[in-house]
């Protein structure tokens, strides 16, 4: 749970959020109760960033509420979760959680991999999780899934912020 990036979701929004976990029915869940041994603890004190929240900025400033809107200010409140495997920049490049292993995130600014792509095959990769070129996406890498449950005018909205980066090479 990227939790370091989803402090960056404006009030309004937190709020519907919050109002639509209260609505939901209780679950009769028992949760074991966890305590770090002596190791744990120490090495958690070493690298806070074993702990999300000790990767959240804690001092910034909340996002002001935005209109829902096919824009590029939209596109880029939209667009912030893309940073956890894209980048700050959205150059792409290695997943640091991922592990050596895993396929490098691709370079979404107007010099990577949505270069050639009209804002038409962006919403249908995201749709169907099948690129322009024919490549299906690893769903495990690209939850494009979950992605696909957003309107034409998000993804507009996204891609019109995507088109707006500076082209950037990968991990500029």
């Amino acid at each position: 749970m990227p939790s370091e990036f989803f402090n960056r979701i404006n009030d309004a929004d937190l709020g519907a959020i919050i109002a639509y976990l209260k609505s939901l029915p209780p679950v009769n869940n028992e949760v074991p109760k966890t305590k770090p041994g002596p190791l744990g603890r120490v090495i958690t004190l070493l690298d806070e960033t074993l702990v999300p929240a000790g990767m959240i900025d804690h001092e910034a400033v909340r996002p002001q509420d935005i209109a829902p809107a096919v824009s590029v200010g939209y596109g880029g409140y939209l667009a912030i979760v893309c940073i956890v495997c894209h980048g700050d920049n959205y150059t792409g490049g290695s997943v640091s959680s991922e592990g050596s292993d895993a396929p490098l995130a691709p370079n979404l600014t107007p010099k990577g991999a949505l270069s050639n792509w009209s804002s038409e095959e962006f919403v249908g990769v995201i749709c169907t999780g099948k690129t322009p070129a024919g490549k299906v996406l690893d769903s495990e890498m690209m939850p494009w899934q979950r992605f696909r449950a957003l309107t034409d005018d998000e993804l507009g909205a996204i891609w019109l912020y995507l088109s707006s980066l500076a082209p950037l090479d990968t991990n500029e």
